[in-house]
């Protein structure tokens, strides 16, 4: 209901303040990172693959899209080596699965030290060879990727995973997803903005 003279009350007023400023880096980044398809990217000299969760040894269709977007990379001259970033037990399932589909061992590299995202650009800055490099992950991912990995003098490109040939879902389990992923990366991302994500002791 309107307050006297048609404006909304302050406590509304407020919360609509606090929930455009909660929501506020999360856009904006999503609205300034160069995000490119698999075949718009130009080439570079590696693409860095991130990880996520496997189970009981499996590649998940997620981390199946990262590793099938890798691999168009390399097939079209992208790319000219994949690095597959996860840590040390997970970097080897992602291994075995570029194998599997072709890619060479040689044209294959690991950082198995990745416990979280961050630590895979940190990983790439500290090898100090300067290369081009693309950054391979979901849409809802790249946006904070590109937060953590402004610091180090990367200058990458963004390539998206998502997959074109996903199994449809229902409408509720599409906005449920989403939405709980948007919430998850807009509380990562103030927390690398506040200094307290991630924290290592």
């Amino acid at each position: 209901m309107l307050s006297r003279g048609g404006s909304l009350p302050k406590a509304i007023r407020a919360v609509l303040a606090g929930v455009a400023l909660f929501f506020a880096p999360s856009i904006w980044l999503h609205l300034s990172t160069p995000m490119v398809s698999p075949a718009k990217a130009t080439p570079a000299d590696a693409a860095l693959i991130f990880g996520a969760v496997v189970r009981a040894g499996a590649i998940t269709p997620l981390h199946q899209e990262r590793l099938d977007a890798g691999i168009a990379l390399y097939h079209s001259g992208a790319a000219a080596r994949l690095v597959v970033s996860n840590t040390a037990a997970a970097a080897e399932v992602m291994h075995s699965y570029l194998l599997s589909q072709g890619i060479p061992a040689e044209a294959i590299e690991r950082d198995p030290q990745a416990e979280r995202s961050p630590d895979t650009c940190a990983f790439e800055a500290g090898q100090g060879t300067g290369r081009s490099v693309i950054l391979v992950s979901q849409r809802f991912h790249l946006p904070r990727l590109a937060l953590h990995c402004r610091r180090y003098a990367l200058d990458p490109q963004y390539v998206i995973a998502d997959s074109h040939s996903r199994a449809p879902s229902p409408l509720a389990t599409k906005v449920r997803v989403r939405t709980g992923r948007f919430l998850r990366e807009t509380f990562l991302i103030w927390g690398t903005l506040l200094r307290i994500y991630p924290h290592k002791p």
